[in-house]
């Protein structure tokens, strides 16, 4: 009676702390929510999106666990708003159990249809994404709310992430979290609301409510996938008490060791005659990128988690590796040659902003070698990089940096020649006698990620990604051209110096550049220099600027007047627009101007991008240099009969 009695006890006071998930609960009676007149132009409004992270205790003893909830009500208004939600995916990543799944829709009757637990199945490995739990959603029809209610049980892990903002409006999102007295810590990015400290069932918890977020779009010259609204966490147990420090420093201490061999490995040493081509006298910079190419000609990278693929004596038997693993070759040969190196680890500035004041080991993602005496990278997973600058999906990112004396440092990604990317086009005009097509004769440079994107094309593509390139490169935007003759040069993907531009040579011609306009001719001047982007949106910009990474253009364009005929409309030629920093220096232009040399006119123009970021407050700016370039390839001259 007496044990009875303690068990009891024990019982009544491990659960005087319910557990949030167990009493949580949607409305018993569902509603059509009313929606605003800009809400009803939406294909689909999130009323609710509420997701609570609960760490519990175990009954007996200290061990964590946990419970991930997620709550949603969406208003679907048309097709495509039905098409984005009817199917409900719950991954099963890192989940030990599902406590419950629970869905119902009710339409704008007040119809409500429940969802049949038969229905729910499990699938393998979607789209390499792993395991899900699928369902359909029954009844759902236009104007209808989907309500999804569901708790799961996942394997401890002290650090967890979760995107707020979706591709569609939310009314109201709320984020919970419950750690009673562990060690916890949470950061929201892209918000300027704060997480409200409060007590539920008497624990501890954080909550955060952001209302009318707007959907997250994806815009010409943006990030949109790293931009929307998250938060990331950290919990631990009460007796552990982890600084950011020693979590960057844990990644050091299993990281280094790895990628800094303490000995040179006689197979790599007798490889080297074959690195370096058995040249002599080369600088540091000759031998990093005679071994970058030499590992990406000869060695293959596999997607797979096979631990042989990260043993450096199998990858350097087998001449393959796992993307991890190639570290470990780079590291062994560059040792043996003498060169200092640092590894860096970062993150796709596209998918995820690096943080160094806050640790996520999901944004640890990619790896770079760095050569500190050279200012340059490796990136040793890009088969179509050489030495040189960062891959422009890193660059702007900020990166940790680990020394081979197993110290580390943050800094931003940049590149040591802010000038690395450009094109520079040399156009000569003529027409044939008749007037009936125009000839262009083109000298083309590219340098810096241009560069690295042609000879990649040109060497790593299908025959018909080639031709569809090379349509490219001899003036896109021109339907009827005909390719007279054309030519690449210096397009191996091996060049011993720093930024060796590609270059191209090529003739065309096309009839479509010419209107006739009685006896004068209509010369669609601005096609020369190819499709451009426009940013004619109207709608307001949702995220911040960015290019792909900073470049120049400086093109030469030399029309040669026909006899008999005089150019007119040249003043349209004339465009300046810019966008400068507080201190008054240009950071993005466009301009171009012309001037008259006998019987020729000489346009010059100038396009550029210092930076990779820009102010969202000066959109308006930024877009008037994109579309100044646009405008420029519709402006026209008239070829004007001599009477």
């Amino acid at each position: 009676m007496k044990k009875s009695i303690l068990i009891a006890l024990l019982l009544i006071s491990a659960n005087s702390f319910a557990q949030f998930h167990k009493t949580y609960d949607w409305n018993e009676t569902p509603i059509v929510h009313d929606l605003s007149d800009e809400e009803k132009k939406e294909s689909s409004v999130g009323i609710l999106k509420k997701h609570v992270v609960e760490y519990a205790k175990s009954m007996f003893g200290n061990q964590l666990k946990v419970f991930e909830t997620d709550h949603t009500i969406t208003r679907v208004n048309d097709d495509q708003g039905i098409s984005r939600h009817n199917t409900v995916y719950i991954p099963m990543y890192e989940v030990r159990s599902v406590l419950d799944i629970k869905a119902r829709t009710i339409n704008s009757e007040g119809k409500v249809t429940v969802l049949n637990k038969d229905n729910i199945k499990e699938v393998k490995n979607v789209e390499e994404y792993g395991d899900f739990k699928i369902f359909a959603i029954e009844g759902v029809e236009k104007n209808s709310e989907i309500e999804v209610l569901y708790t799961v049980e996942k394997d401890y892990d002290m650090h967890g992430q979760q995107n707020i903002q979706g591709e569609y409006p939310i009314r109201e999102a709320q984020f919970l979290f419950i750690t009673g007295d562990a060690n916890a810590k949470i950061k929201a990015y892209r918000t300027e609301e704060d997480f409200k400290s409060e007590t539920i069932n008497g624990v501890i918890a954080k909550s955060l409510t952001i209302k009318n977020i707007p959907a997250m779009v994806d815009e010409e010259y943006s990030t949109p996938n790293a931009n929307k609204i998250a938060v990331a966490y950290q919990c631990f147990p009460k007796e552990q008490n982890i600084t950011q420090d020693m979590f960057w420093g844990n990644v050091v201490n299993n990281v280094a060791p790895q990628f800094f061999p303490e000995d040179n490995l006689d197979t790599v040493v007798k490889d080297l005659p074959n690195v370096t081509k058995e040249k002599t006298e080369l600088n540091t910079f000759e031998k990093a990128t005679l071994l970058d190419d030499y590992i990406k000609s000869n060695f293959t990278i596999v997607k797979n988690n096979n631990a042989e693929l990260s043993d450096v004596n199998y990858i350097l038997k087998n001449k393959s590796a796992s993307a991890f693993g190639i570290l470990k070759a780079y590291s062994y040969y560059l040792k043996a040659l003498g060169i200092k190196y640092e590894i860096v680890v970062t993150a796709n500035r596209f998918v995820k902003k690096f943080d160094p004041d806050f640790f996520n080991p999901n944004q640890l993602q990619e790896f770079l070698i760095y050569l500190p005496t050279e200012e340059k990278y490796i990136a040793p997973d890009r088969i179509e990089y050489r030495v040189g600058e960062a891959p422009f999906n890193m660059l702007g990112n900020y990166g940790m940096y680990i020394t081979d004396t197993f110290e580390y440092y943050f800094s931003k990604i940049v590149q040591s020649d802010p000038n690395f990317s450009s094109i520079k086009r040399i156009v000569d005009i003529s027409f044939d006698d008749d007037l009936e097509s125009v000839k262009l004769n083109q000298n083309q440079e590219y340098k810096g990620h241009w560069a690295v994107t042609s000879r990649a094309i040109l060497n790593l593509s299908t025959e018909q990604g080639i031709k569809e390139y090379e349509d490219y490169l001899t003036s896109s935007g021109i339907e009827d051209k005909v390719v007279e003759s054309y030519e690449a040069l210096d397009s191996d993907m091996l060049q011993l110096a720093y930024n060796v531009p590609f270059k191209t040579k090529s003739i065309i011609t096309s009839e479509s550049l010419l209107e006739e306009a009685g006896d004068s001719y209509i010369f669609q001047i601005g096609k020369v220099i190819g499709t451009q982007s426009e940013l004619y949106q109207e709608t307001k910009r949702v995220n911040p600027i960015e290019m792909q990474y900073p470049n120049q253009y400086d093109y030469t364009i030399t029309v040669n007047i026909p006899e008999g005929y005089t150019a007119e409309g040249l003043e349209e030629l004339n465009i300046d627009k810019s966008y400068k920093s507080v201190k008054g220096n240009k950071l993005c232009k466009f301009e171009s101007s012309y001037k008259v040399k006998g019987r020729k006119v000489i346009i010059t123009i100038q396009e550029f991008y210092k930076s990779n970021e820009y102010d969202l407050n000066r959109y308006d700016e930024f877009r008037e240099v994109i579309n100044a370039a646009s405008d420029f390839n519709k402006t026209a001259i008239l070829l004007k009969a001599i009477e």
